[in-house]
């Protein structure tokens, strides 16, 4: 009975520990204040004529930031639609319309 009664006081001491993240009960590390990173950018054309304070230009860089990432997505997708039209067209042509482009392509770029 004893050695039961004994267990049971290590097992709680074991969990109370354990709930208090094996400390005696102080946070081992202090949490520091979230700090956001300083947004960087560029100003749209003219925009450091106007005089905006270090808030209204992080904004400006927040907003920028924002419409970045989607602007980027959609030009690469611009660029994939480009690429399939071209290669569409193309297949349109017979294989001596494909020569006759081909050569008059080399003309403009200066290769004969």
């Amino acid at each position: 009975m004893r050695s039961a009664l004994l267990f049971g006081v290590f097992a709680l001491a074991f969990a109370v520990t354990v709930g208090l993240g094996g400390s005696n009960g102080q946070d081992p590390k202090p949490k520091e204040p979230k700090v956001e990173p300083k947004a960087k950018g560029q100003l749209p054309q003219n925009w450091s004529q106007l005089g905006l304070t270090a808030d209204q230009k992080a904004k400006v860089y927040k907003v920028q930031a924002k419409y970045n990432t989607d602007i980027d997505k959609l030009e690469a997708e611009i660029k994939e639609f480009k690429a399939k039209l071209t290669k569409e067209r193309f297949e349109i042509l017979t294989a001596e319309q494909k020569k006759a482009l081909e050569d008059i392509l080399k003309k403009k770029s200066g290769g004969q």
